[in-house]
């Protein structure tokens, strides 16, 4: 599923304690040091989200750089909300 600049793919798992999460952050996205400063933005703001436990795989869609820390909240806002249809 998509929303805004980021993409989720999913897997439910409630046996797992907690969500688990990986980020697919490729070249195209930027030099290493925008794709390190995207990732730990993603990685901040999926922390402070209740997603439901399971495996997730978090990527971004436009350069790193343009990714601002709230469009990331915002975009995994969107994500959280159609995970608990």
């Amino acid at each position: 599923m998509r929303s805004g600049a980021l993409w989720c793919t999913m897997l439910l798992d409630p046996s797992l304690e907690g969500p688990r999460v990986a980020f697919a952050i490729g070249r195209t996205a930027g030099n290493a040091v925008e794709r390190n400063r995207a990732r730990r933005r993603c990685r901040e703001a999926f922390r402070h989200r209740d997603f439901p436990a399971g495996l997730y795989l978090i990527g971004l869609t436009r350069p790193a750089s343009l990714a601002t820390f709230a469009q990331v909240t915002q975009d995994l806002d969107g994500i959280l909300a159609r995970t608990s249809l």
